[in-house]
């Protein structure tokens, strides 16, 4: 398997474990905004444990960095890290807007900018990894 589609599954698969910690915490934070903190810590605990298998296998791409024969084997994990980059935003802001009760409407705001940085920083290191192994 090349290491361009290790960056993908990576990208993917931290997309998605985290969107789903983000989505159970901010259910709960929608439920019971004044306790934001015990949230909070639990979504960063689920974060740090949704992006254990990634960064392995992020750092397994990176073991084997060799520049590829032509573009076009990146044309495939190229889109699927930028779907990630595209989907993560998107979901976040729709489960932003639903359901928020006017006294949480700032904490959810700024739990959903949190959300957004964490979910996108392995696709992020996906992208420029791609780019790294360009011919």
């Amino acid at each position: 398997m090349s290491s361009a589609y290790l960056f993908a599954i990576a990208a993917i698969l931290a997309c998605v474990s985290i969107l789903l910690v983000f989505k159970i915490n901010i259910e709960k934070l929608k439920e019971y905004p004044e306790n934001t903190a015990a949230i909070q810590t639990k979504f960063f605990i689920g974060v740090a444990i949704a992006e254990v298998i990634p960064m392995i296998l992020v750092i397994f791409g990176m073991m084997d960095l060799t520049p590829v024969a032509s573009i076009e084997e990146l044309y495939i994990p190229g889109i699927i890290v930028i779907f990630a980059l595209v989907f993560s935003p998107l979901f976040i802001f729709l489960q932003r807007s639903v359901g928020v009760p006017e006294n949480a409407k700032q904490t959810v705001m700024t739990f959903s900018l949190i959300g957004i940085a964490l979910a996108n920083a392995i696709p992020l290191i996906a992208l420029v990894s791609l780019i790294m192994i360009l011919p």
